[in-house]
């Protein structure tokens, strides 16, 4: 039993310790999520005004970057002799 007491304060030390590494992460990570989520809004609003503002100019890098894609996926799905 002894045992088992060292072996579960062992185990609450190392929660414990992880959990303190873990907050200031975590508190980092909503900080930045929120710069992100901003900067994404950004990208998205000029995004939907280059789009509208060259509409054919938009659908000519739309294909050009569909083809692309499509040709490196299928490189990269043939088997490798």
């Amino acid at each position: 039993m002894l045992g088992l007491n060292k072996a579960a304060a062992r185990v609450q030390g190392a929660v414990e310790q992880v959990a303190g590494v873990a907050a200031p992460a975590a508190q980092w990570l909503e900080d930045q999520g929120e710069a992100l989520s901003s900067r994404g809004e950004r990208l998205m609003d000029g995004t939907c005004k280059y789009v509208a503002a060259h509409p054919l100019r938009s659908l000519g890098l739309m294909l050009a970057a569909g083809y692309l894609i499509g040709l490196l996926t299928r490189a990269s799905a043939k088997p490798q002799r």
